[in-house]
């Protein structure tokens, strides 16, 4: 399918809402087929995928309870811990008795799973610098000059773990 230029230069909220979509969605379904298959190869679910990415940005240190994750992703409990059991099977997180309440389980990352986090992230921006390579040098840096001020406004630092806050 062809893609057609913007018909109109309308600024409403709404007019850019569903070129941001559009453009999202397009993106994202040229990125997916193959973010999808290395989920697939390396045993993880979109969940396990999303965990991952959240624990990582959280930080080095930073330890989330399983019920937090949980929530995060509108997962049960039980849910939530079968994802997290997973990831432990497979060497991405470790679980820790919270000292002073056995029931809390707290989460991190294992350097396995910052690695597994990276190379997911580094397959999709390899994926999008396919794209950005077909754009002229004048596009890249329009669109470089339009993303910038948008990343400080949601205060997100790209880094080689994906978006982080």
């Amino acid at each position: 399918m062809q893609a057609t230029a913007p018909t109109s230069n309308s600024s409403t909220p709404t007019d850019v809402a569903r070129d941001l979509y559009a453009m999202f969605f397009t993106l994202n379904q040229r990125v997916s087929r193959d973010l999808f298959q290395m989920l697939a190869d390396m045993g993880l679910s979109i969940t396990q995928f999303k965990m991952l990415h959240l624990l990582a940005r959280e930080g080095e240190q930073q330890e989330l309870s399983v019920k937090a994750l949980g929530e995060q992703f509108s997962l049960s409990l039980a849910a939530a811990s079968r994802a997290i059991d997973g990831l432990h099977q497979r060497g991405y997180v470790d679980r820790v008795e919270c000292e002073t309440d056995r029931r809390i389980k707290r989460v991190h990352l294992t350097p396995a799973g910052r690695g597994a986090i990276r190379e997911l992230h580094a397959t999709n921006v390899a994926n999008l610098a396919g794209f950005t390579a077909t754009l002229s040098e004048s596009q890249r840096r329009a669109l470089a000059d339009a993303i910038a001020p948008l990343l400080q406004l949601l205060d997100v630092t790209p880094s080689k773990e994906g978006p982080s806050r």
